[in-house]
C-alpha cells in the first residue's frame, strides 16, 4: 500500500493535467451533439421546404464537418487518458493498467461499451463529413435533406454516448486509483487493434446509403443520380465490413484455441446480416440503373441494411444474447429498439409519399436473363439472412413463449445455409455471363456447356480420388464451374479489346487497357474470384480437417498424418502483465525425420484479471495449417495435454479474403469526381463529373 501511495503522490500533477484533457473531451462530445442536432433538424426542415440557398447548404456542410472534428477531438482526449494512465476516469480504470503494452492501451479505447460507442460516433460522423465535403456538387434540392439525414446517425449515437455511456465519467472515489483493472485478456491480441475499427468502418459506412435514400425520397430526387452515389458508398462500407468480418475470424482462429474461424456466434452473425443485405443491394442496384426496375426493392434493401447495423449494435450491448464477443448487459437496449422503429417508420412514410415515382419502368421478360438471375440471387441472400436471424433470435423467442431458453447450434446453421451458399456460387457463375433482357438457348449452350462439362469432370475425378461426401464434391465442382465462366468472360473481353485495338489478345497491354476501360466489371470479377478461393478453402478446412487429443512426457513422440511431434521441454517466463509457460514441441516430417519447426504453444496467467488463456502455436502452409494447443500440464510438470488440428488449405481462406477486399476497393475507389453530379438550381443533375 505504501508503494501505491508513493506512485499516486508522484503522479498527482499528471492527474490534474489529464483531468483538463478529460473535460475537453467531454466538452467536445457535447458540442458535437449540439451540432448534430441542429444539422439534422435544419437539413430535414430545408428538405421538406424544398428551397435552400447555397448559404444554407454551406452552413449545414460546415456543421456536419464540425461534428466529425469535435468527435475526433473527444476520441483523442480519451486516448490520451489511456496512454497517460489517468485512473481518475472510471472507463480508463476499468479497462487498462500500467503493465499493459501501449498498443493494448490504444485497443482498450474500444475494449468496453463506452469507448466503443465513442469510436462508432466518430466513424459515422467522419463518413458523413466526407460526403458533406462534396455536397455542393449534388443537386440543390437533394443536398440539404442529405446533410440532414447524414447527421441523424451521429445524433443518435452521440446521444447514447453523452447521456448513457459517457466514457469521461470520473470514479466515485475521492482519490485517483494508482492502477486499473486491465483489459480482458482475450482482447490483448494484435488483431484487436484493427478488427473492431475495421468492422465499425463497415457498419458506419452503411449509414451513408440510407441517408442518400431518405434524402432522395424526401426531396423527390429519385433519378439514378442517388443510386450511383449510393452504390459507391455501399461498396466502401461493404469492403470494410468484409475485412472486419474476416479479421474477426482470424482473431478467433488465433486466440480462442478451438481450431476454427467461424462458429455462428450471435455477434458474428450480427455482423454477417448487413453484409448479406448489402451484397444483395449491390447486385440489384445494377438492374435499376440499366432497366429502371426494382426501385422499391432497392429502397427496402438499403433501409434493411442500415437497420441491421443498428440491430447488431443492439445485440452486442443489450445482453439478450450470450457471446464471447458481446459487451456486458446494459439498460440502453430500449433506445436501439426505438431508433430501429423510427428507421422503418420514416422509410415507410416516405415511400408512401413517393409511391407514384417508384413504379418500375419495365418488367422482367424472361427467367433466362441477367435481371432474373440477380433477383434470384437477392432472394437467396435474403433467405440466408432470415435463417441466420432466426437462429440468433430463437433463444429469445423460445424463452418468451415457453419460459425456457433453447438455442440452435452450428448443425442448424450449416444444414440450412450450406445449400443456399452453394446455390449462390452457381448463380455467381451464371449471372455475369447471361444476357440482359432475354438469353436464347443457343447462347446459353455456347456460354455454359464448357464450364458445365468441366465441373462434371472435376466431380467425377474427386469421387474417383476418394472424396465421396456430397457437399464437398458439389462445392468443388460448382467453384470450378464459376471459375470457368469468369475466365470465359475474361477471354471474350480480351478478344473484343484486341479486335478494336489490333493488339495481341493475351498481351499485358491489352489486358491493362481492358481493365482501365471496364474497371467496375473486372473489379467485380476479382471479388467473385476471391469468393471462389474462399469457398474452396472453407470446404477443405471443414470437410477434411483432422483433430486429435494426446498427452506427452518430455522426450515422447506422437504421429499424425505426415507429421511427428516430440515434446522437448517446458519454459516458464514472468512478464510485466502475465506469467506464461510454454511447451517446446519439435515438429518433424514423418517420412525423413526432418525438423520443420519448433512450435511453442503457451498458457498465460494474467495476474491483474486472474484469468488463464491459451496461445496457440501455428505453422501456416500453402497445403495445410498445423495448429497446436497446450491444453494443460499435470501436477508433476513433466507431462502435458495437447490438441492438434490439421486444417487443409486454411491459408487460402485469408488469401481469398484479401482478393475480395482488393476487388472491392478497385471498384469503389477513387472517390473523387466519379459519380458526383453538378449543382442544379432546378434539381436536374448534370452528367457525372
Amino acid at each position: 500500500m505504501s508503494r501505491q501511495l508513493r506512485v499516486l503522490w508522484q503522479n498527482r500533477s499528471k492527474f490534474r493535467e489529464t483531468s483538463a484533457v478529460i473535460e475537453f473531451g467531454h466538452f467536445a462530445l457535447a458540442l458535437a451533439w449540439i451540432l448534430a442536432l441542429v444539422g439534422s433538424l435544419g437539413g430535414i426542415w430545408l428538405g421538406v421546404r424544398g428551397r435552400a440557398r447555397l448559404a444554407h447548404v454551406e452552413l449545414l456542410r460546415r456543421m456536419t464537418i464540425g461534428v466529425a472534428l469535435c468527435l475526433g477531438c473527444s476520441l483523442v482526449a480519451l486516448g490520451a487518458a489511456f496512454v497517460s494512465n489517468d485512473y481518475s476516469v472510471q472507463y480508463v480504470w476499468q479497462y487498462s493498467n500500467r503493465d499493459m503494452p501501449w498498443i493494448y492501451k490504444i485497443t482498450a479505447i474500444w475494449g468496453g461499451m463506452d469507448g466503443s460507442m465513442l469510436l462508432w460516433c466518430f466513424l459515422v460522423a467522419a463518413f458523413a463529413a466526407l460526403v458533406a465535403r462534396a455536397s455542393l456538387a449534388y443537386p440543390r434540392p437533394l443536398a440539404p435533406a442529405l446533410l440532414g439525414f447524414l447527421n441523424t446517425s451521429p445524433l443518435f449515437f452521440t446521444s447514447v454516448t453523452l447521456f448513457f455511456t459517457n466514457p469521461f465519467r470520473y470514479l466515485k472515489s475521492a482519490v485517483a486509483m494508482p492502477d486499473g483493472n486491465g483489459l480482458n485478456p482475450l482482447l490483448q491480441n494484435e488483431y484487436m487493434a484493427i478488427h473492431p475499427p475495421m468492422l465499425y468502418l463497415g457498419f458506419t459506412g452503411l449509414a451513408i446509403p440510407y441517408a442518400f435514400c431518405m434524402a432522395a425520397l424526401l426531396s423527390g430526387q429519385l433519378s439514378n443520380d442517388w443510386i450511383r452515389l449510393t452504390r459507391r458508398w455501399t461498396l466502401i462500407g461493404w469492403t470494410f465490413l468484409t475485412a472486419g468480418i474476416v479479421l474477426g475470424g482470424h482473431w478467433a482462429y488465433l486466440e480462442l484455441g478451438w481450431g476454427g474461424f467461424w462458429a455462428w456466434d450471435p455477434v458474428e452473425n450480427a455482423s454477417f446480416l448487413p453484409w448479406l443485405t448489402a451484397t444483395a443491394f449491390l447486385h440489384s442496384v445494377m438492374v435499376q440503373e440499366r432497366k429502371g426496375m426494382l426501385k422499391l426493392w432497392n429502397i427496402f434493401l438499403v433501409t434493411l441494411t442500415y437497420a441491421l447495423t443498428v440491430f447488431g449494435t443492439f445485440l452486442t450491448r443489450s445482453g439478450i444474447v450470450q457471446s464471447v464477443h458481446a459487451f456486458a448487459s446494459t439498460d440502453i437496449g430500449w433506445m436501439f429498439l426505438v431508433y430501429l422503429a423510427a428507421i422503418f417508420l420514416v422509410a415507410a412514410g416516405l415511400v408512401v409519399l413517393r409511391r407514384r415515382d417508384l413504379s418500375p419502368e419495365r418488367t422482367i421478360e424472361s427467367v433466362f436473363s441477367r435481371e432474373a438471375v440477380f433477383l434470384l440471387n437477392n432472394l437467396v441472400l435474403l433467405s440466408v439472412c432470415f435463417a441466420v436471424l432466426w437462429g440468433v433470435m430463437f433463444p429469445v423467442f423460445s424463452e418468451a413463449f415457453t419460459g425456457q431458453k433453447q438455442t440452435v447450434g452450428i448443425p442448424f446453421f450449416n444444414a440450412v445455409n450450406v445449400p443456399l451458399f452453394l446455390l449462390l456460387v452457381f448463380l455467381m457463375g451464371v449471372g455475369p455471363s447471361i444476357a440482359w433482357k432475354r438469353s436464347s438457348l443457343s447462347q446459353m449452350v455456347r456460354t455454359f456447356a464448357g464450364p458445365f462439362v468441366g465441373a462434371l469432370v472435376v466431380a467425377v475425378a474427386l469421387v474417383w480420388a476418394g472424396i465421396t461426401e456430397f457437399y464437398p464434391v458439389l462445392a468443388y465442382a460448382l467453384s470450378f464451374f464459376a471459375l470457368m465462366t469468369l475466365l470465359g468472360e475474361l477471354q471474350r473481353g480480351l478478344g473484343a479489346q484486341a479486335a478494336a485495338t489490333k493488339a495481341a489478345a493475351l498481351s499485358p497491354m491489352n489486358a491493362a487497357a481492358l481493365f482501365r476501360r471496364q474497371r467496375t466489371k473486372y473489379g467485380a470479377h476479382l471479388i467473385h474470384f476471391g469468393v471462389l478461393v474462399m469457398t474452396v478453402a472453407i470446404t477443405a478446412s471443414m470437410a477434411h480437417k483432422v483433430e486429435r487429443e494426446f498427452t506427452l512426457a518430455t522426450g515422447e513422440k506422437f504421429s499424425i498424418g505426415r507429421f511427428q511431434l516430440e515434446l522437448q521441454e517446458f519454459h516458464d517466463e514472468e512478464l510485466k502483465n502475465y506469467d506464461s509457460v510454454q511447451a517446446h514441441v519439435a515438429l518433424r516430417s514423418s517420412q525423413n525425420g526432418e525438423l520443420l519447426e519448433v512450435m511453442a504453444p503457451e498458457m498465460r496467467f494474467y495476474r491483474k484479471n486472474k484469468e488463464t488463456t491459451t496461445e496457440v502455436a501455428l505453422r501456416m502452409g500453402q497445403r495445410e495449417d498445423v495448429y497446436l494447443v497446450l491444453a494443460g500440464i499435470d501436477e508433476s510438470g513433466t507431462r502435458a495435454s495437447f490438441k492438434i488440428f490439421i486444417n487443409p488449405l486454411q491459408v487460402w481462406l485469408w488469401y481469398g479474403a484479401i482478393i475480395m477486399v482488393l476487388g472491392g476497393f478497385v471498384v469503389a475507389l477513387p472517390l473523387p469526381r466519379q459519380g458526383a453530379v453538378s449543382v442544379s438550381e432546378h434539381g436536374r443533375s448534370a452528367q457525372p463529373a
